[in-house]
């Protein structure tokens, strides 16, 4: 039997890394990415199921690519938190862009329009846990955005 801060904690570290500028994709911080290929797609939400295995876009497309990173993400903070997979039944990361109009008093800490990143776990017995964040980001444009050292 898992505790409950194991949940919690598994949502909000989930939410940190993905929401990180570590989340690269390529390369380039992957909430950008995401942003440009949302705007591309006249989508204003993206939503990535982290648990079915098969992928809700294409592999190549940066969500494809970015569910499948957040799957093994989930799996292994689950392992580490002795928290057995098949005691969940949804987890996803839901990403909306939106606008000032909307979040007035957000910080503008970046370039960019605000998002809103929501992790949310399911588990057996319906108990819910999220983790929320509203941040900034711009469309991903090469010409202004810098590329992470990690990438060869």
């Amino acid at each position: 039997m898992s505790n409950l801060g194991a949940w919690k904690n598994t949502a909000s570290g989930l939410l940190g890394t993905f929401t990180s500028r570590n989340n690269d994709i390529d390369g380039y911080w992957g909430i950008g990415i995401l942003r440009l290929f949302a705007y591309r797609h006249k989508l204003s939400t993206l939503t990535l199921d982290l648990l079915n295995r098969r992928l809700s876009f294409l592999p190549e497309s940066p969500v494809g690519y970015a569910e499948e990173i957040y799957q093994k993400w989930l799996r292994s903070s689950l392992k580490k938190s002795k928290i057995d997979i098949g005691e969940v039944i949804r987890a996803d990361i839901n990403l909306r862009f939106s606008t000032f109009e909307e979040f007035p008093d957000v910080i503008r800490d970046t370039r960019g329009e605000p998002y809103v990143c929501t992790v949310t776990i399911v588990r057996r017995g319906e108990r819910t846990y999220t983790a929320s964040k509203v941040g900034c980001c711009a469309l991903h444009d090469p010409q202004k955005d810098r590329r992470s050292t990690r990438v060869t």
